[in-house]
């Protein structure tokens, strides 16, 4: 396997070299070097290690409650998998010992943080994996922390579609200000603090525009800010590319030790920030596009309308009335419109966990804060901001939350059908 790996070092750096217009003896020296220059520092090893570590510890919680592949899929256990993987290759392996003496890796490495690393991490899920390493009483008490008002409003704040975009506009045009650019190429925990700040960037950006909530505008707003994005870092990049001089001395430096050509390898930094980053935007903004098209399917599918929103409460409640008015108890008319027992139905809300994320009248512990508190849902119109609240669609929310609504971050349990109409007839008793 090293010698696999030194075999690819080389090759990455002789082709980023020979482009730059190395002279071939530097080239092959600088390569060889390189092939050895794996970068392990504690601060940067130890953070990946505990990151990996705790979501293989949390998804597998996770699937040994509710079966493999449920709450957090085997797509999205890949996709953290393959985003670990590149950024310990952007941040360990010999593409982080030439960044210093390559421009063109270094953007290189920059743009496998912001563009592949951080998408590939959020679509993992791992805050969710995260909060299921931990057991279930340090669970609540985050999860409570986390859903204050003051963190609540400066998470909505901070995930705004302008807000996203602009922290990483923000965070790519400063960090290549060259004051600050070579300030991190001269100093570790500088350079460090750069890449904290392109990931969590990108991770913020990237988690707004999948994850993050649009009201009816859905992922409209997603694809507008990628596009956007995609224009000013390409603006970026066709700077450095047409630009008379070298922007970063550090660099012109380096050249010269090695015999390179500074200017050309600037060329090709622009130019790989120009283009194969403007084509990774481009290939999200496509899969944003189809499924925001895919989410107005589904709307239609669900008949989620302002009518039926409207209507269902009204419904519910005139039923409720005619219940009470005939003598009849609410728990006898919830497990008529379901077709669940309520009792049942405490009992598997205790067995599924749901008291870790919700608080829920009459369950015991059940005072989380990490979901919507479900105190009246039974005469509530709109069920996850999507399906009119009728006793099938609670039914199908509670079995299949990521088929009504990948956004949320509700898991798929593996709940049953007679459990799910259990529940149901526990909730639609909280009125």
């Amino acid at each position: 396997m090293s010698n696999v790996a030194s075999g690819f070092s080389r090759k990455i750096a002789a082709a980023a070299i020979i482009v730059s217009g190395a002279v071939p003896l530097s080239a092959h020296e600088l390569a060889a070097r390189a092939a050895h220059e794996w970068e392990f520092e504690p601060v940067v090893v130890v953070p990946l290690a505990i990151t990996a570590v705790l979501y293989v510890a949390g998804v597998a919680r996770l699937w040994r409650r509710a079966g493999a592949g449920k709450g957090i899929s085997w797509w999205a256990a890949a996709s953290f998998a393959a985003g670990w993987i590149t950024l310990a290759a952007a941040l360990v392996s010999p593409i982080a010992w030439l960044s210093g003496i390559l421009f063109s890796v270094h953007m290189t490495q920059h743009t496998l943080l912001m563009l592949v690393a951080a998408p590939l991490i959020t679509f993992g899920h791992p805050l969710l994996a995260w909060m299921f390493a931990l057991d279930a009483a340090p669970r609540e008490r985050m999860a409570h922390a986390f859903r204050r008002p003051a963190i609540i409003g400066a998470w909505h704040a901070m995930t705004a579609p302008l807000a996203v975009f602009l922290v990483q506009a923000v965070a790519l045009w400063v960090w290549h200000v060259p004051s600050l650019y070579e300030a991190a190429l001269r100093n570790d925990a500088i350079h460090a603090l750069e890449h904290l700040c392109f990931v969590l960037a990108g991770s913020l950006f990237w988690w707004a525009m999948v994850h993050g909530r649009y009201g009816r505008t859905g992922y409209g707003l997603g694809v507008l800010y990628v596009f956007l994005s995609a224009v000013h870092s390409s603006a970026l990049g066709a700077l450095a590319t047409i630009a008379p001089s070298v922007w970063y001395p550090e660099y012109t430096r380096q050249a010269a030790a090695w015999h390179l050509d500074a200017l050309a390898d600037q060329q090709l930094a622009g130019l790989l920030m120009w283009v194969p980053a403007g084509v990774i935007f481009i290939v999200f903004g496509l899969a944003l596009t189809a499924a925001w098209l895919g989410e107005a399917e589904r709307r239609v599918r669900f008949g989620i309308t302002d009518t039926a929103s409207r209507g269902f409460p009204i419904v519910l409640l005139a039923l409720a009335l005619c219940a009470s008015s005939c003598g009849g108890s609410v728990v006898r008319e919830a497990e008529t419109l379901t077709g669940g027992s309520v009792e049942r139905g405490r009992s598997a809300i205790g067995k599924y966990g749901c008291a870790a994320c919700h608080t829920i009248p009459g369950i015991e512990g059940a005072t989380a804060t990490v979901g919507p508190p479900l105190n009246n849902i039974a005469v509530r119109g709109i069920l996850g901001g999507h399906l009119p609240n009728t006793p099938d669609n609670m039914v199908k929310w509670i079995q299949h939350p990521q088929a009504v609504d990948p956004k949320n971050v509700m898991p798929d349990l593996g709940i049953t059908d007679q459990e799910a109409r259990n529940i149901s007839a526990y909730l639609y008793t909280l009125r």
